[in-house]
């Protein structure tokens, strides 16, 4: 590594920060390009993709309609018709454009991950492995500023590049989610690829890749290590996140009908949270509790057993919890991701200078 770009005023003076952030510049410009080529290939796709998807519907005038629906500015829809040019522009969007939509956010889930393996979790850990960090330390750059700024122009990079591309994908998500009904909101995709929830992995992933460099010393068990965390993370979200908000539970009549629940209700709420009978008493029996047993005649006692009537419930999670739900994930990466920052300068503080000097 080499020292130029740090700048010393004075003799005994202290580098300015600049001059440090101008150096991990310069040793990151290659990725910071190839990162930015990235975005700029993505974003482009994106804008192409909704670009075509808009336009389509335009011209064929399904704007804001969709196949659950009867009607479609006063045309009826005939799913069943291959004749129903209605019909047929509903399949073609599906046949065209749902692909695309949906590899395209898989691909924005995997971005944290790849940004901790490959951007957070050699920051320190190739100094370290390597020994650089010694030259740095031993012209008066404290290991504090040192660790600041080489985690301030990734992170900032990473977060504007991933900011930029979870607004684009929301933005093509939310004109295609009216015709999409069935990408649940709240799956991982679009959840996790839109929004602020997207955006805060970001960072949430660099840390965990960081603190793992900072930890184990050695770039490619650091890289291991962060991605196995950051799925774990992912992993974890997805879990938790039914039970951010509590769930509105929908109830049919007597015969099971829901037919007094609007179906709109039904075609943008993210379901699947839970379902089962309601007991005469109003308790909720899950339908889990019956999974075991064998035919139809073993369903219906296994019911019987449990007190079910013929009520149904559904829990499920409506369109107005997208958005809480999204700023609530995001709190939750972001005060990791603070935690880890944290835990990153106690660490390099509290390292002994003549063990590092060794």
């Amino acid at each position: 590594m080499s020292t130029v770009g740090i700048r010393l005023p004075a003799p005994g003076a202290r580098p300015r920060t600049r001059g440090l952030v101008w150096l991990v510049a310069r040793q990151h410009r290659a990725a910071l390009w190839a990162g930015l080529v990235v975005v700029a290939a993505v974003a482009a796709y994106i804008v192409w993709q909704r670009t075509e998807m808009v336009g389509y519907i335009r011209t064929h005038g399904i704007e804001g309609c969709a196949d659950w629906k009867m009607f479609c500015h006063g045309r009826r829809i005939s799913l069943h018709r291959d004749t129903d040019p209605t019909a047929g522009a509903f399949r073609h969007l599906n046949d065209t454009y749902r692909t695309p939509l949906l590899n395209t956010g898989r691909l924005l889930i995997a971005l944290p991950a790849l940004i901790g393996v490959f951007i957070g979790a050699p920051l320190f850990a190739r100094e370290l492995e390597m020994g650089t960090h010694q030259l740095v330390w031993t012209q008066s750059v404290s290991r504090t500023r040192w660790l600041i700024a080489k985690l301030a122009l990734p992170l900032a990079v990473v977060t504007a590049g991933t900011a930029v591309l979870a607004a684009l994908y929301t933005w093509w998500w939310r004109a295609a989610r009216t015709q999409f009904q069935d990408i649940a909101w709240g799956t991982a995709v679009p959840f996790d690829a839109t929004g602020p929830a997207a955006v805060a992995l970001a960072p949430l992933a660099f840390f965990v890749g960081a603190a793992a460099g900072l930890l184990l010393r050695r770039t490619v068990p650091a890289m291991a290590v962060t991605l196995g965390a950051t799925a774990g993370v992912q992993y974890g979200l997805g879990a938790l996140r039914p039970h951010l908000m509590t769930p509105r539970t929908v109830v049919s009549d007597a015969s099971g009908d829901f037919a007094h629940t609007p179906i709109e209700v039904f075609f943008t709420s993210w379901r699947g949270i839970g379902d089962g009978f309601l007991a005469r008493n109003g308790a909720k029996i899950p339908s889990d509790r019956c999974s075991s047993a064998i035919g139809q005649d073993g369903w219906d006692r296994c019911l019987a057993r449990s007190g079910a009537t013929e009520r149904q419930y559904e829990e499920l999670h409506p369109a107005s919890h997208y958005w809480p739900m999204q700023w609530m994930q995001a709190g939750i990466c972001l005060a990791a991701a603070v935690a880890l920052a944290a835990f990153c300068v106690w660490w390099i503080r509290r390292r002994p200078a003549v063990k590092e000097a060794a």
